[in-house]
């Protein structure tokens, strides 16, 4: 009994970590290629993607 009790404390999350893998994959996927389409065309919105495309090093000019 201890061991299944042991084997459930150390079971990763796969929900949880797949949600993660998603929204970071999602969040790359917007700063990376959003020319804005999704934002709407908001100057300010496209500014801050921007700024992210240079912090995480994509190319963007």
């Amino acid at each position: 009994m201890a061991a299944i009790a042991a084997a459930t404390r150390t079971t990763p999350k796969w929900g949880l970590m797949t949600l993660t893998v998603l929204a970071a994959s999602a969040t790359v996927f917007l700063v990376g290629f959003e020319q804005g389409t999704l934002t709407g065309g908001l100057p300010v919105l496209h500014e801050a993607f921007h700024d992210a495309r240079h912090l995480l090093g994509f190319p963007c000019h």
